[in-house]
């Protein structure tokens, strides 16, 4: 409020002839800088204790006893002032001094953190003064405000909604920060479709250009244009890709994409310590019983998620083998080298005089006949194959010339022993000389009875004729 000096004066005047010298004083307070502006709302204390305020014309009537008290006088955005009035005052004019607070202002893109020059700055006061400025290119404006006042702040900026807030000024000086929110804003949310849980690492395309890579929270924050038709692609490792339409509403501030688990193939192939593939081989996934190996020693496992199994892998004879794997992106191939429990059983061919035979095919047969392992003897005749220590097998020798032969064996009576006899020795006849072949005696069977024969033949050649008794009538 603007008062003349001369008013001040004359109320001066007319309040020290109405008042009680001694028993009150009058503390009228105006602005320094210009002594015309009277100040409301200053508060008054006396002796450090709150007296009052002063009214619209910034004045204060402080009725006291006794001695003068000590006078201090506040009122934000202004410096303090204290003093005493003498004994005969029945007024005193306080002057405030005005005190400045500069508030710095930056302002950037809450998703960038990139300044955002040319940004528009306005602080009103509660009295209703104003004070603008414009952010420069670092985003950044000073407001010369009064200290200790409160004003409502309003930030505008091409492209961003608006901010709207209330602020106290400090002391000489005071920083705040905002960050803006641009209009086109929206968040990508990308989860799995199963359990909802969200997809890190997933990269988000917008019009066939990058819009970005989710962080930890499946969330990529873009900045697209509204009411208008857009084609998103979602690409995340171990889910199905993801292509749609979909039109970005003004309303829309999160867009969630939900994403179905690739299923991929992995073949098992299960070997030996010497790379032999191993049919038979019992596979289970996460305990649950999948299947055996077939004659190549593989098994397909279709159907598998891009997470990480445990593969488990049985066969008597091995020690049983677990396997950690993920699959990829594309077909796998699991590999298992089971370890031999196996411990070596030693057999011995011979022929019938008891001589190594070499070269001669040794098979370990199973429980249905069938062929577990095959190796062949050495020069010493002895054949080492892999067996389960304590359990018998049948045991198959084969070499040419030489008819087959089948034993049981154990590996506790190493070594085994098995004869392989010729044609010539299976049905020799013994004599005191010595064995003499079978087809030798039929031989000379054979040769007897075809001279036998001869004998009668040439025999009944040489017999003279009877004469028939009609000859010898006739002679007669």
């Amino acid at each position: 409020m603007h008062i003349p000096a001369a008013c001040i004066a004359s109320i001066i005047l007319i309040l020290s002839l109405c008042l009680v010298s001694g028993s009150s004083v009058m503390v009228i307070v105006f602005e320094q800088s210009d002594r015309t502006v009277l100040i409301p709302e200053a508060i008054i204390y006396s002796d450090g204790k709150i007296a009052g305020k002063t009214d619209v014309n910034g004045a204060y009537n402080m009725s006291f006893e006794g001695y003068q008290p000590t006078i201090r006088v506040a009122k934000g955005g202004y410096s303090d002032w204290i003093g005493t009035p003498s004994a005969n005052d029945t007024a005193i004019l306080v002057p405030l001094q005005v005190r400045n607070s500069t508030l710095h202002i930056d302002i950037f893109d809450a998703d960038t953190l990139i300044p955002v020059r040319n940004a528009y700055i306005s602080a009103t006061s509660e009295d209703g003064s104003r004070i603008e400025a414009y952010s420069n290119y670092e985003g950044k404006a000073d407001l010369a405000l009064r200290a200790e006042k409160v004003y409502n702040l309003e930030i505008n900026a091409q492209d961003f909604q608006a901010v709207h807030d209330t602020i106290v000024t400090g002391g000489d000086s005071s920083q705040v920060q905002y960050p803006l929110v641009r209009n086109d804003r929206i968040s990508l949310r990308v989860t799995d479709s199963i359990s909802n849980l969200p997809v890190p690492s997933a990269l988000i395309q917008i019009d066939g250009k990058t819009a970005g890579i989710t962080n930890e929270r499946g969330v990529v924050i873009s900045n697209t244009s509204r009411n208008v038709e857009h084609e998103f692609d979602v690409t995340a490792e171990g889910y199905d890709p993801s292509h749609f339409s979909r039109t970005i509403l003004f309303e829309d501030q999160v867009l969630d994409i939900p994403l179905k688990k690739a299923k991929m193939t992995v073949f098992v192939s299960v070997y030996n310590k010497d790379q032999k593939p191993l049919s038979g081989a019992r596979v289970s996934l996460d305990g649950e019983y999948l299947g055996i190996t077939n004659e190549f020693g593989r098994l397909m496992v279709s159907s598998l998620e891009m997470r990480p199994y445990e593969f488990r892998v049985i066969r008597d004879g091995y020690k049983e083998t677990l396997e950690a794997y993920t699959p990829g992106n594309e077909t796998g191939e699991l590999i298992v080298v089971l370890p031999s429990e196996l411990i070596d059983l030693s057999v011995f061919v011979s022929d019938s005089a008891g001589k190594p035979l070499s070269n001669v095919t040794v098979f370990l047969l199973g429980d249905n006949q069938d062929s577990l392992s095959t190796n062949e003897t050495g020069v010493d005749g002895f054949s080492i194959l892999p067996a389960v220590e304590g359990k018998s097998y049948r045991v198959k020798a084969e070499k040419g010339g030489y008819y087959p032969n089948t034993t049981t064996v154990n590996t506790q009576s190493n070594p085994n022993s098995i004869v392989l006899h010729t044609p010539a020795t299976i049905n020799s006849v013994p004599s005191s000389g010595g064995g003499i072949p079978w087809y030798y005696g039929a031989l000379v069977v054979i040769g007897l009875i075809v001279i036998a024969g001869v004998y009668l033949v040439v025999s009944r050649r040489k017999q003279p004729r009877r004469k028939s008794r009609s000859s010898r009538r006739r002679s007669l």
